[in-house]
Order: structure tokens, then C-alpha cells, then sequence
């Protein structure tokens, strides 16, 4: 019987087999899947975005009935932000939920009839009609507020 670490050797060599390596890249490839799904894309910060804005909306014509106040959306350079009429001019709204919302980079927002920067709305809840065009990185969605005060989102 040998005594040595030498002579104990049955002839195999030591390392991972190939069924291990196997099942270690089969749970890198799931992980890197799973955190590839959670990324967002183009399509869906154009649609989060699109949607937002439309809630937004809807939220500041109940808030201008409700206040017996004229509202408005102000567009301005990367966002938009929420106004009030206090008989004298528009104020800028600085509560949640009517903090300025500032758009991801490289989307804008593009009003039709061209040049309208501010979508009123008074007191019983009637707007200025207007279509917003969002874009971003070649996509497109519309939210249209129209003469009733309602808001609909477009592809």
C-alpha cells in the first residue's frame, strides 16, 4: 500500500465536468434573459410616458372642476407642467400630483394646431382641442384632448 499523495492517484483527472459547466451556463443564460425583459425599451417608455401624460391630463380637468379654477398643461422644454388661473395670470402648480414631469431624453411632444404650448381647461371642465404628438426614437403615440374636456390616447 503506497503512503505518498503520488501514489494514490486513479488516474483521473480533477476539474468541472461538462454537465456542470452545462448547468452553470444554463443559469447565466436565464439571468441575463431576465435582466434583458426588465430593461425598458423605446416602445414602452413611449407608452408609459403617453400614458402618463393622458392621466395627467384627466386628473387636471376633474381637479379644475372641482376647484372652480381654470387649469392648464403648459408645454415647455423637456416636459410639461400643470398651471392655474388665479384671476390674474397662470401660476405654476408646485404640489404632487401637479409637479412638472420631465420627459426621458430624447422625446418630445409636439402640439397640433402648431404653437399651442398651453391645453386649457375651465371651470366646467371644457378644454381647448389640441393633439399631442409624443416621439421618440422614430415612435410615435398621440393624446388628444378634445372640445368636452375628454382625453384618448392614439396609437
Amino acid at each position: 500500500m503506497p503512503i505518498s499523495a503520488t501514489g494514490s492517484d486513479d488516474g483521473r483527472d480533477r476539474g468541472f465536468t461538462l454537465i456542470e459547466l452545462i448547468v452553470v451556463l444554463a443559469i447565466i443564460a436565464v439571468g441575463a434573459t431576465a435582466v434583458m425583459l426588465s430593461l425598458p425599451g423605446p416602445e414602452r417608455t413611449l407608452r408609459d410616458s403617453s400614458e402618463r401624460l393622458a392621466a395627467q391630463a384627466a386628473a387636471l380637468r376633474d381637479a379644475a372642476v372641482m376647484s372652480s379654477r381654470p387649469m392648464a398643461i403648459r408645454l415647455v422644454a423637456g416636459g410639461y407642467r400643470f398651471e392655474s388661473f388665479d384671476g390674474k395670470g397662470w401660476a405654476a402648480e408646485t404640489e404632487k400630483p401637479f409637479r412638472a414631469v420631465g420627459l426621458p431624453e430624447g422625446m418630445a411632444v409636439v402640439a397640433v394646431p402648431s404653437g399651442e404650448q398651453r391645453i386649457r381647461f375651465d371651470t366646467t371642465g371644457l378644454a381647448d382641442p389640441v393633439v399631442l404628438t409624443l416621439g421618440y426614437r422614430g415612435l410615435r403615440r398621440t393624446v388628444t384632448v378634445d372640445a368636452g374636456g375628454g382625453v384618448t390616447l392614439g396609437g
